[in-house]
């Protein structure tokens, strides 16, 4: 993975109105002394699923097509959880593929759940999480309303994405190799399936504002694509499921990081630790 841009953070106790910009990029450093990127998501609004058009394209599940108000902007992983960066945590590396800057796969929605717990046990706060849905195929678009966030046209999904056309030798490949989104999120299709926090449930048609997904059920979601699936399963609005108990090759995880963050630029990434986290949300530099 091309060499990652440090910048230091600082986390406030509640961000003032425009004190973080669009697409600006902070990164954290975790326990073990890997390093994560983000990109700022701007709050905003979108139309999640599919329309009725191009049956070819679309299934039941991504219906119907209804208006969803993001209100709160988040910090969003840049790429897809890496290995390097679970074992760092985790200690160890569950991934049938082995490599550092792969994405860490045959990871369980609950294991997931205890990287994330981890994470928070090191800053004493409710920190990082799994996206919610919408939250994600919000980012996932990037603004667009098209199949896939740089358009409609599956010829030019090679520059973007890791799918069943250009993957030889099978498997996920590094992060950050293929094109970004137009908000600079790198991955969104293809490479890895990208668990959410969500329960798998059918669509309503009513507006949404900041949904949360069922409030029970037997299936999380999954998103984004895999290596080895076809275009139309890397579509930003194409919805996977699978038992959250289950973990299996080419199914990974991205972080939102949710906190009020202000950002001052550096060489260095920030050290979130207990000390640091509760020096810097009583506003000390």
């Amino acid at each position: 993975m091309k060499q990652m841009r440090a910048m230091a953070v600082a986390v406030a106790a509640g961000l003032l109105a425009g004190s973080v910009e669009a697409g600006e990029e902070v990164a954290v450093e975790l326990p073990g002394g890997a390093t994560m990127e983000f990109v700022w998501i701007e709050p905003g609004t979108f139309l999640m699923g599919s329309p009725f058009e191009a049956p070819e394209y679309r299934y039941a599940s991504e219906r119907p097509q209804h208006p969803v108000a993001i209100t709160r902007g988040f910090y969003l992983g840049k790429y897809e959880v890496t290995q390097a960066q679970w074992t760092a945590v985790m200690g160890r590396n569950p991934s049938y593929r082995p490599g550092p800057d792969r994405p860490v796969e045959l990871v369980t929605w609950d294991a997931v759940q205890n990287f994330v717990r981890r994470l928070n046990e090191a800053v004493d706060d409710s920190v990082y999480r799994l996206p919610t849905e919408a939250e994600w195929e919000y980012a996932a678009r990037a603004g667009t309303t098209t199949r896939w966030s740089f358009g409609d046209d599956e010829s030019l999904l090679d520059d973007h994405a890791w799918y069943i056309r250009n993957n030889d030798p099978e498997g996920p490949k590094e992060v950050g190799l293929k094109l970004p989104n137009p908000w600079g999120l790198h991955d969104m299709h293809g490479n890895v399936w990208e668990w959410v926090e969500d329960w798998h449930g059918p669509y309503s048609s009513a507006s949404q504002v900041d949904p949360a997904g069922p409030a029970t059920g037997t299936h999380r979601v999954v998103r984004g694509g895999i290596f080895n699936g076809h275009g139309r399963h890397l579509r930003s609005a194409f919805r996977g499921l699978l038992e959250p108990h289950l973990g299996r090759t080419g199914i990974g995880a991205r972080l939102v990081l949710e906190t009020a963050l202000s950002v001052r630029r550096g060489s260095e990434a920030t050290s979130l630790t207990r000390e640091s986290w509760g020096r810097i949300k009583a506003g000390e530099r």
